[in-house]
């Protein structure tokens, strides 16, 4: 019986090697016959199961935090994209006339008028008044709108009512974001509070002011208050989520005399909902 365990065994060895020479010659791996017999190459059920929960874990916990970065890349690219657009706009509008249009506010603050006397729902009913604009120079404003409107590409102009005209998606105004910052401010106290951006109110915004929409989907939203010298832009149009500091920032068209015009972040009626940024920081993060 030796003797044949013994021949029994050799040509299991003999197979073995034969087996792994040809798996060699046709670039097959070769293992040895102690693992091809072993039962413990598989993951078992439970194994599978652990390691799918713990991916599903990880998964839930890092998804919300990829998708929210993952946004704000897309918002801040719509966001150069439309400055870009704008700003272009501005430059050619300045070329085709060959000379510095008078539509600007200063580069920086300098003072304005101020509220002397308010009414009894708290709006305004007497402001001081200056021989010159204290906020720059709107002699040309009407030039430079009109202007403007041929250089950029738009195909829906809604003069007043533009959220029941469709040119803009129902925006939240200077008036309902204080609101929601402290909810004990009456009506008189937020009339107050938003007097100097007044135009900016969400009942404004909806039925007063005049909007652009661009081929591409970006709004343009005027502010009334002399052309474009205070304006905003829906960096993606009518796309969630339609809030201020998020995907809508207000801007100037700013200037010094005789200087070039430049498109720079509002430093007068701007709006940050909140958790949302500045323009300001938009364009220099």
């Amino acid at each position: 019986m030796e003797g044949v365990q013994a021949t029994h065994f050799l040509k299991e060895d003999k197979i073995g090697i034969s087996n792994n020479v040809l798996k060699n010659e046709i670039g097959l791996p070769s293992y040895p016959p102690t693992l091809l017999s072993s039962g413990k190459v598989a993951f078992t059920l439970a194994e599978v199961l652990i390691t799918l929960g713990i991916i599903g874990v990880v998964a839930a916990l890092t998804m919300p935090a990829l998708i929210a970065n993952y946004q704000k890349m897309v918002l801040k690219n719509q966001f150069k994209h439309a400055y870009s657009i704008v700003a272009q706009g501005i430059k050619q509008v300045e070329a085709n006339n060959g000379y510095p249009l008078a539509c600007y506010v200063w580069p920086e603050f300098r003072g304005g008028n101020g509220c002397l006397e308010y009414g009894s729902d708290g709006n305004c009913t007497k402001w001081s008044t200056s021989a010159t604009d204290p906020y720059g120079e709107s002699s040309d404003c009407g030039i430079f709108q009109s202007e403007f409107e041929k250089t950029v590409k738009i195909i829906k102009i809604c003069e007043d009512h533009a959220l029941d005209q469709g040119c803009i998606p129902e925006y939240n105004g200077a008036d309902t974001v204080k609101k929601a910052e402290d909810d004990s401010l009456s009506d008189v106290d937020i009339n107050k509070a938003t007097v100097g951006n007044s135009w900016w109110r969400k009942d404004a915004i909806a039925n007063s002011r005049k909007a652009y929409v661009l081929s591409d989907g970006i709004i343009l939203l005027m502010s009334g208050w002399s052309g474009m010298r205070i304006f905003a832009i829906d960096v993606n149009g009518k796309k969630a989520p339609n809030k201020w500091g998020y995907d809508i920032f207000a801007f100037h068209v700013s200037s010094d005399v005789g200087g070039a015009l430049n498109l720079i972040p509002a430093y007068m009626g701007g709006i940050t909902e909140k958790g949302g940024k500045s323009t300001k920081q938009m364009m220099y993060e």
